[in-house]
């Protein structure tokens, strides 16, 4: 056998890859089994480039400088890599190279021997995918829980709570450094810095009670070059449809929270009105009568010539006093009666004026003045006249007792989104924060025991709500009160009607 037939019988008895190399990178020899993983002949490798015909365009340059240099190198040398067969299948090698010299010991080619090993490095990348899948998972399940751990507070104001959720989000996506988010509810927005639209994003509705309340954004800044990984995975989508959803339970939670806080207030109230009533059909039998009698006779009392001046003032108290008791009569007797108002279309400037003529006796002696802004195009409302004058009356006359030292008050009348406005502004005391929240509670009231009831706003209170309006008060201590009253127009009230 000649060295020849020695070699190539070597090259193909090898369990193992065998290819020889010139130093240019050109094919020399090759194997059997070369050409069973690459899907070539020999003949059609033989004098073709290595590096040209199986590494990928990126990496060529690389893998040559790096296989070539070895052929300086004494002893063997190991590297691994991977080579494109003719298929496109991609076929994972462990290489040992020996440079081959002639008998003047100068390098002529380069002896590569090697091992396929693709199943094993596929079984290990699959391994390292389930890996960073299971990586992933447990970022998005750690955001979810954070985030549900934020929601379960449902006493914590919306605007705590949600930029909170927002600065979290981004921790359960594969870049949270690129990854920005935004999150719109009615007219609010909270999004984290360096939110900017891209072309890779997400968005998912924040659906409340079957309706869009909002909509929660992710945008992830612009890919480098060469990267491949999916911008969003399946669970990143997931995830974000579960945090819209928390966002939504937050807010309908929130809400129904407060509609029950406020449906309780409104039984409190309500209950309370109703043992008024009951008690005051009792109060108007048993004392109206003697009281109406102590007042006659006061009065007549008064009448009678030369009387001395100490019993002239007693027999005014009296009947200051017996005056008194009867307005918290009446008053109560409006709580007991519950007669729904007798509407009728009116003119909401011609009924402020003439609740304005029964109060300015008392505004002049106070050295207030009044000043009228009526809107000329105010519509006709559907309102009780005489339940109206009640309400200007009581307004006013808490405005003229706020400014005892003078000061103005301004009645301005005013249409906006089809609904008929009044406007009471004083320049009064103002009222404090603690007692704001009362001042509709029947008996509530800081004026001294003869000036006042505690129930003038609370029947103001229920004859607006009874038309089917609102009335809310805006005030500030030592620079005055804003009461601003609303009524439907009559054309919105027979539209509902209709």
């Amino acid at each position: 056998m000649n060295l020849q037939d020695y070699y190539d019988t070597v090259m193909q008895l090898s369990h193992g890859i065998v290819v020889t190399l010139d130093l240019d990178g050109s094919i020399i020899h090759g194997n059997t089994l070369l050409e069973s993983l690459t899907g070539y002949t020999f003949r059609e490798l033989a004098g073709r480039d290595w590096f040209e015909a199986f590494i990928e365009e990126e990496q060529r340059e690389q893998s040559r400088r790096t296989v070539l240099s070895m052929a300086g190198r004494q002893g063997i040398s190991s590297l691994s890599g991977s080579i494109k067969a003719r298929d496109g299948d991609r076929v994972y090698i462990d290489w040992n190279l020996k440079a081959l010299s002639d008998t003047a010991g100068d390098v002529v080619s380069i002896l590569c021997v090697g091992k396929d090993v693709t199943e094993h490095m596929l079984r290990q990348n699959g391994l390292l995918r389930e890996r960073s899948a299971l990586l992933e998972r447990n970022k998005e399940l750690k955001c979810l829980f954070d985030i549900s751990v934020l929601v379960s507070d449902t006493r914590s104001p919306l605007d705590e709570i949600l930029p909170k959720v927002v600065e979290l989000l981004p921790s359960g996506f594969q870049r949270p450094g690129r990854t920005h988010v935004r999150l719109t509810v009615d007219d609010e927005t909270w999004r984290t810095a360096g939110y900017a639209p891209s072309e890779f994003f997400l968005e998912e509705p924040v659906m409340v009670g079957g309706k869009r309340r909002g909509l929660l954004s992710i945008a992830v800044e612009g890919r480098k070059a060469g990267f491949r990984r999916k911008i969003f995975l399946e669970d990143e989508r997931n995830l974000l449809a579960t945090a819209a959803q928390l966002v939504a339970m937050v807010v309908f939670k929130r809400e129904t929270r407060l509609a029950r806080e406020r449906l309780e207030q409104l039984l409190r109230q309500a209950d309370r009105l109703a043992k008024i009533g009951q008690f005051s059909a009792g109060v108007a039998h048993e004392i109206n009568e003697p009281l109406a009698n102590i007042l006659g006779f006061a009065q007549l009392a008064l009448h009678t010539r030369d009387l001395p001046e100490q019993v002239v003032s007693d027999l005014t108290s009296i009947v200051d006093s017996s005056l008194h008791a009867r307005e918290v009569i009446r008053k109560l007797m409006f709580f007991s009666r519950k007669l729904p108002p007798q509407v009728e279309p009116a003119d909401l400037n011609e009924i402020i004026e003439q609740s304005l003529r029964i109060t300015e006796v008392n505004a002049k002696r106070s050295g207030i003045e009044i000043v009228t802004r009526y809107d000329g195009s105010l519509s006709e409302v559907n309102v009780d006249p005489q339940h109206i004058k009640q309400v200007m009356v009581n307004l006013v006359a808490n405005s003229i007792q706020a400014m005892e030292d003078g000061g103005v008050l301004t009645i301005t009348t005013l249409n906006h989104k089809n609904d008929a406005y009044i406007l009471v502004e004083d320049t009064g005391t103002g009222i404090p924060p603690e007692q704001l929240k009362q001042i509709f509670t029947p008996f509530f009231t800081t004026k001294d025991v003869d000036k006042g009831t505690g129930l003038g706003l609370s029947v103001v209170h229920g004859i607006v709500e009874a038309h089917g309006g609102f009335i809310q008060v805006h005030s500030e201590p030592g620079k005055g009160t804003r009461v601003e009253v609303a009524f439907p127009c009559q054309r919105n009230s027979e539209s509902v009607e209709s």
